[in-house]
């Protein structure tokens, strides 16, 4: 009867524990929003110099507004969820929290952001790329550019992901209202929704919930800081990560459902960022092509290409992610090494560009994925990329060892194999000029790189490749 009493009562003391743990956590939480909050007039000088006009009623109440939209948040998170994915959600949530309304603050005192543009923007429904264009009059998303006149005539000033990125912020502020720090709540919000779809593709591949795999999505540094921003780099993780979830379940399950979670996802990310979608689409019908796939999934991938190359010039794709008059591999390197320059002069931590003859596409590769390293360090920003990248360089190494060849034909290795080298291809120009954008620009690919990179290193992963190996036939 004694032991009968002492299991009883001892059942219920993991959750009683997990409970103290949550009042425990939030304790912080509420010191830190105080001292914030009574603070702001300090952290935010930069953004009343540049948004002065859009404060309503002062820093506090802008700041409280946050705090009032990441416990709504909170609340569905917690009403909608159950079990570990509640767990885990809400863990997430908690960190965020940390970053957005206390970290971030230090960030935004000291340097001018494009999210302060893009608060403007959603607010007063202008932009000055476009002036006499009011966006809360054009919300529909576009696929194509808007043309302005001009002393020279009709020409266009930016691309779509730029105009959809402010109909998106435009859509926003009439959500939570012109608050900056509410907004960049539901932005942060966007962003741990992206990590969440990373980590479905990650329960579909494996069959099975691995809450590692969110975890280390959701915490590492570069993730959680850039998908948590106010600006396009949350929008287009989500939209990442429905094709991950999507791309995951036509290479692993051959659904032909998947294809809906693929199209939005690609559909989306060209809205705000076009050649990413561009590439997705390829290297996911790469993967199909080339990997262990059905035959049905193969044919469908075939039609599909030639569909395209019918409607859709390899020049008009071009034109679509910014880069005209391409005829020849060299003018590609030259076009991308012009915009790396424009992005090179828009400020932040830059570095100097080699020059033509001295680029050689390895070189762009492995900038693209792995610097800037201890050797490119000129501020505290990088200086934590470094040593960011230094472990990611390091974990590349280990996989590299522990591959097999055997591993080239399955389509899930070819597939984030490919996604993580062209995207460093198109990208690592633009890494290597100015490091500041190159780090926010690579969390489109990271998750990506870091999957493929974990199932090489981890015996976990590496037992999953081997289990889908080919088995040999003896005798």
């Amino acid at each position: 009867m004694l032991d009968h009493t002492q299991e009883t009562t001892s059942a219920p003391a993991g959750p009683a524990y997990r409970k103290l743990g949550w009042k425990l956590a939030f304790l912080p939480l509420v010191w830190c929003a105080a001292w914030v909050g009574i603070n702001m007039h300090v952290f935010g000088v930069r953004l009343v110099h540049f948004s002065g006009r859009n404060m309503l009623f002062g820093l506090e109440l802008d700041y409280a507004m946050g705090l009032f939209w990441w416990f709504v948040i909170a609340t569905a998170l917690f009403v909608l969820f159950d079990g570990q994915p509640r767990r885990m959600l809400m863990t997430a949530w908690l960190v965020k929290f940390f970053v957005v309304l206390v970290a971030m603050l230090v960030y935004e005192r000291f340097y001018d952001l494009d999210a302060y543009t893009y608060f403007n923007s959603g607010a007063t429904g202008r932009f000055w790329m476009y002036p006499g264009h009011d966006f809360r009059q054009d919300m529909l998303p576009a696929l194509r550019p808007i043309e302005q006149t001009g002393d020279l005539g009709s020409f266009v000033t930016h691309g779509i992901g730029t105009e959809n990125g402010v109909r998106f912020m435009v859509l926003m502020a009439s959500i939570t209202g012109p608050f900056y720090h509410a907004m960049k709540i539901g932005f942060a919000f966007l962003g741990l929704l992206g990590v969440w779809w990373f980590y479905r593709a990650v329960e579909v591949t494996l069959g099975r919930p691995y809450p590692q795999a969110f975890y280390l999505l959701a915490f590492f540094p570069s993730i959680l800081f850039w998908s948590s921003i106010l600006g396009k780099d949350p929008l287009q993780l989500v939209f990442l990560g429905l094709y991950a979830y999507g791309g995951a379940m036509w290479l692993v399950q051959g659904r032909f459902a998947a294809l809906w979670y693929v199209g939005l996802g690609l559909f989306g990310s060209y809205l705000f960022r076009p050649w990413t979608a561009i590439m997705g689409a390829a290297v996911l019908g790469l993967a199909t092509l080339m990997g262990r796939c059905r035959p049905w999934q193969v044919g469908l991938t075939l039609s599909a290409v030639l569909v395209s190359l019918l409607i859709v010039s390899p020049q008009a794709m071009l034109f679509s992610m910014g880069l005209t008059d391409i005829y020849a591999p060299e003018m590609l390197v030259e076009a991308m090494g012009t915009r790396a320059q424009a992005v090179a002069s828009a400020g932040g931590s830059q570095a100097e560009l080699p020059k033509p003859g001295e680029v050689s596409i390895p070189l762009i590769i492995f900038s693209g994925l792995f610097r800037p390293l201890p050797f490119d360090i000129t501020n505290a920003f990088t200086a934590l990329a470094a040593v960011e990248n230094s472990v990611i360089l390091w974990l590349c190494l280990v996989a590299l060892i522990r591959f097999r060849l055997g591993y080239l034909r399955d389509p899930l290795v070819i597939w984030l194999l490919s996604m993580t080298l062209l995207w460093a291809l198109l990208y690592g120009l633009i890494v290597m000029a100015n490091f500041g954008s190159g780090a926010r620009y690579k969390l489109q690919i990271l998750p990506f790189f870091l999957l493929g990179i974990i199932a090489l290193v981890h015996k976990e992963g590496r037992a999953f490749l081997d289990s889908r190996l080919p088995v040999r036939r003896t005798g």
